[in-house]
């Protein structure tokens, strides 16, 4: 299927078979041009592409030319610019084969095709815009548009991100029957402040394109981000001297706090002091895992200290039963 690209140019790729085109071990020179919907074909058209053949080896005896026909591309440039055909009218190319050193074609050949729309997202559009942000509240916000479909579009990706760090949120890919869109996500303090975008992905074919809306996030006033801290124990029923696998993850605001060292701390089953066993360092993405052998039954927590930033935290608490 051929179309317009939404913005810029691009090339519609086309494949044709020459037969016979080798005389001796001469390649012969292919050459195409084409004619937009209402243009006179018997006047010069517009130059397209094509992949030259190259001689064959100049050796005795000759080379056998390769088995024919042979497979020629080419590619026709279009713009945005351009407009789509309509419903009784098409693009027209012409490949004509010229023997070596001629100027007479040996064989010409035209074919007709549709060039359709281009993909469009309309009415693209965040709410609230700006995203005014509180310390301690979450803030709903919505995505919208339309999305203009005139062959087999897809929606890949939908996101909200960052234009100044590595933030983003994902958002559904589905549209409604009408091809609208709609999602929502949830925005706290610990989002990056400054200029976003609604990033639309969508593939239509082999091409790939990416559709924007920019808004703004603003924070009023200054505070911290708010931690948490999952913990998670497997197995959690050991024999005394074998191991069991404490791990988790922990995050700053919605997003994982990279890097973090917690601590990790036991309370023994019938006692009420936490005793610190040591310290657990999380991976770039905010998980840790730390293996123990525990002696008695007990309780296994850990903590994430604060900083100037950011909240501390305490994970919830898991049992360990050691028979």
């Amino acid at each position: 299927m051929s179309f317009i690209p939404p913005s810029g140019s691009d090339s519609i790729p086309f494949n044709v078979k020459v037969n016979n085109p080798y005389t001796g071990s001469k390649a012969p020179d292919i050459k195409a041009e084409f004619w937009k919907e209402g243009e006179v074909t018997t006047s010069a058209g517009h130059a397209a592409s094509v992949t030259a053949l190259s001689d064959l080896a100049n050796t005795t005896p000759a080379p056998t030319p390769p088995a024919s026909p042979v497979d020629v591309k080419g590619s026709i440039p279009v713009s945005s610019s351009d407009k789509p055909t309509t419903s009784t009218g098409k693009w027209t190319l012409k490949v004509s084969v010229y023997p070596d050193g001629s100027t007479t074609a040996v064989s010409s050949d035209t074919a007709t095709f549709e060039v359709k729309a281009a993909t469009r997202v309309t009415s693209a559009n965040v709410d609230p815009d700006p995203v005014y942000l509180k310390s301690g509240k979450e803030v709903d916000v919505y995505a919208g548009f339309h999305l203009e479909k005139f062959g087999d579009e897809k929606i890949t990706d939908v996101r909200l991100e960052s234009k100044d760090s590595d933030d983003y949120y994902s958002l559904a890919t589905g549209l409604e029957a009408d091809d609208s869109y709609h999602d929502s996500t949830s925005m706290d303090y610990s989002t990056s402040a400054g200029g976003w975008q609604l990033r639309i992905s969508i593939s239509r074919g082999t091409k790939k394109y990416s559709f924007v809306k920019a808004f703004q996030v603003k924070k009023s006033g200054s505070s911290k981000a708010k931690s948490k801290i999952t913990l998670y124990a497997s197995p959690s029923k050991v024999k005394k001297g074998k191991a069991t696998k404490l791990y988790g993850k922990v995050y700053r605001g919605s997003k994982a706090w990279s890097k973090k060292i917690l601590k990790l701390y036991f309370k023994k089953k019938g006692t009420s002091t936490w005793k610190f066993v040591g310290y657990v360092g999380a991976t770039s993405t905010g998980k840790y895992t730390k293996s123990v052998k525990p002696k008695y039954d007990g309780y296994w927590r850990t903590t994430a200290a604060a900083t100037s930033l950011t909240s501390g935290s305490l994970s919830n608490i898991k049992f360990v039963d050691v028979k």
